[in-house]
């Protein structure tokens, strides 16, 4: 059989391993680098053996050690923190590119993977049987590996590599693993029928391999052509053996249709190989004979097409071990197992924290806000001139609080103002020069869709951030002036008046202490409750970053705490019903004293403030939002720009050359 053609390695610049995941530790992760140093010293090294590998065995174990090991680094560290730089081969220009994603490195050595087994297959194919049979399997390993390639770049926005190349190595392999299987046949002198049909299985792979070449921008000339020679051979191959297995003279028809076809694709081969020519010679002498032959006695209609012939794939792709699920082939694996093993994933400290929030979010929706959601109804409820144990002064620091929050608002709407102008600035700026360029050109020339008819939907962005825009600062006003009516002096100074002897009062006081209590042993209960030690056993103890179901029966220890907001709510409707009837007996108006003017002003001050909480709280995520919907029309607008001024700068050009 003719020479296997082998995949050149890809090169790639030198990273020091160890110096850069050392900074990526120490400035991403709690934990320090230099705890990890002979771990990054075997991955560096491991990196470097693989980009020195050579072709044999030993070379092909050090691509897929590195492989194996480099594979676990994404489950740890975040992607977009170390940058490789590879080289592509194929053509007859080499250019590089630059990636920082995990999976540039990994399919890449996947890449020179399967070029080794090209090359393994090409060295140990000798035309002995154990050799034939070595090299088919070293070719399906390779296709496996391109294959594996493939499937990784389906879907991807911005592939890591040209998937038409990694496609066309993929079926150029798996023809060569077929030709294997074909020449097996010829040597072992199976029956024609077969032999044909896996010659036209052959002829398929090669031309899979020609049509995704001949789209490919990296893929030589030179291979294209041998791609297209070996499927114009090994079809006319698979149509000469076809023929010799209709000697049967009711098939005489299909041998002569079967010869005609072969024939015409032998002439168009230009593989300048003593085979071909030697196959040209037999086909026209068995061309020759069997038209005598069918004209002067069988006399049959020669068919359309030989549709009864089927391809045999006999070569399917094989995926090396640890390929799709390297987590399991570590054992043995240079390295000695596991690297970075104690080391926590950003994504466990993150999930705390998320977590953390989650849970502060939880009691706050679930014990926090309804608990004071029946306090507000009791006050709302209680005698105006009356006073209970849970009025007490506020801080000066609660107040200065506020007024930061409200200070930060004004800065949010602000900084909110000036992206949009800057955005209007750039739309404006684009609208002004297509303008002039329309002007100078003419409209006959200048062919580029006016700005109004493609800026539309920025400007409508624009407008409806506005319009929330000045709804928020609106409500920023109203806040502001609710803030400077109250009463901040009255609101700081002590109460010295005395608490009401009603027993009815005393027991409200009784649950509004109750209520502070229960939102205090809450959040001590978080607090003594840390979630960190639990997803950081949960990560070692399964290796999975899925903690839901951690969480969940974590917050499973605030259930008596949510019985008692059932209590209170119980209680919250005892105490109304007994407020009724007493507003309902006391219905003799009584004259107001000193000390009633100051429970209702001082009522009235603190319902104010918790006003200007509500709507700060309220702002602060409403800004936080609309910072985020502006900061992503900016950089819509800002692409849109880039790409306008591109394409302005193209059509001047093709201007300029007329």
């Amino acid at each position: 059989m003719s020479q296997l053609l082998c995949i050149p390695f890809k090169r790639s610049l030198n990273v020091d391993l160890k110096s850069e995941l050392s900074k990526v530790i120490d400035g991403t992760f709690y934990q320090v680098a230099s705890v990890f140093s002979d771990d990054m010293a075997i991955i560096a090294k491991l990196r470097e053996s693989a980009l020195e590998a050579e072709v044999s065995l030993s070379g092909l174990q050090r691509l897929k050690d590195y492989y194996i090991q480099f594979s676990q680094l994404k489950k740890k560290f975040p992607d977009h923190q170390l940058t490789f730089k590879w080289f592509e081969t194929l053509g007859l220009k080499s250019y590089g590119r630059e990636d920082s994603r995990f999976l540039f490195e990994e399919l890449n050595i996947i890449y020179n993977i399967g070029a080794l087994y090209s090359l393994l297959s090409a060295d140990v194919n000798n035309g002995t049987p154990e050799g034939l049979k070595t090299a088919c399997v070293y070719s399906r390993s390779s296709a496996g590996c391109f294959g594996f390639i493939c499937s990784q770049l389906e879907g991807m926005q911005d592939p890591v590599m040209e998937p038409k190349s990694v496609k066309c190595l993929e079926y150029l392999m798996l023809a060569q693993a077929q030709e294997i299987f074909w020449f097996k046949a010829v040597k072992d002198g199976l029956k024609d029928s077969l032999i044909a049909r896996l010659a036209l299985q052959v002829s398929e792979y090669y031309d899979i391999a020609f049509k995704c070449a001949s789209t490919s921008e990296l893929i030589r000339s030179d291979w294209q052509n041998r791609f297209k020679e070996k499927f114009q051979y090994f079809r006319a191959v698979a149509m000469y053996r076809y023929s010799l297995s209709c000697e049967d003279k009711t098939h005489c028809g299909h041998k002569v249709k079967a010869l005609r076809d072969a024939m015409d694709l032998i002439q168009l081969s230009t593989l300048q190989e003593n085979s071909t020519r030697s196959l040209r010679d037999r086909i026209q002498d068995s061309l020759k004979s069997a038209e005598r032959d069918n004209d002067l006695i069988y006399l049959q209609a020669i068919p359309a097409s030989t549709s009864n012939l089927k391809p045999a794939p006999m070569a399917s792709p094989i995926y090396f071990e640890g390929l799709e699920d390297p987590l399991n082939a570590l054992v043995g694996v240079s390295g000695g197992g596991t690297l970075f093993k104690d080391l926590l994933p950003s994504s466990v400290m993150e999930s705390s924290n998320a977590f953390n929030q989650r849970q502060e979010l939880y009691i706050q929706e679930h014990i926090v806000d309804p608990l004071d959601a029946l306090n507000r109804i009791l006050n709302d409820s209680l005698p105006k001139n009356d006073i209970t144990g849970n009025l007490h002064p506020i801080s000066s620091e609660e107040l200065d609080t506020c007024q930061l929050s409200m200070k930060e608002g004004k800065l949010n709407s602000q900084q909110i103002s000036n992206v949009l102008k800057q955005a209007s600035e750039l739309l404006a700026q684009e609208s002004d020069t297509d303008q002039l360029l329309r002007s100078k050109y003419g409209t006959l020339k200048w062919t580029m869709l006016p700005s109004e008819k493609v800026n539309s939907e920025y400007w409508s962005r624009y407008a409806k951030i506005q319009s929330y825009l000045k709804m928020g600062e609106s409500i920023d006003e109203e806040t502001t002036q609710l803030f400077d009516s109250i009463d901040k002096n009255l609101l700081t100074a002590p109460i010295k008046l005395p608490e009401s002897n009603n027993p009815l009062l005393k027991e409200v006081s009784a649950a509004f202490r109750r209520r502070e209590s229960i939102i205090a042993t809450t959040r001590k209960k978080a607090n003594d409750s840390v979630l960190l030690p639990k997803i950081i056993s949960a990560y070692k103890r399964t290796g999975q970053l899925d903690f839901e179901d951690l969480f969940a029966d974590h917050l499973k220890m605030f259930s008596d705490d949510l019985g008692q907001i059932e209590n209170e709510k119980r209680s919250n409707k005892e105490i109304l019903g007994l407020l009724k009837i007493e507003s309902h007996n006391n219905t003799k108006v009584q004259r107001l004293d000193v000390r009633d003017l100051f429970v209702q002003d001082f009522r009235h001050s603190l319902k104010l403030l918790e006003s200007v909480k509500e709507n700060v709280k309220g702002g602060s995520k409403f800004y936080q939002d609309l910072v985020s919907s502006v900061s992503s029309l900016l950089n819509d607008v800002r692409l849109f720009e880039a790409q306008r001024r591109e394409e302005k700068r193209k059509s001047e050009e093709i201007i300029n050359k007329l």
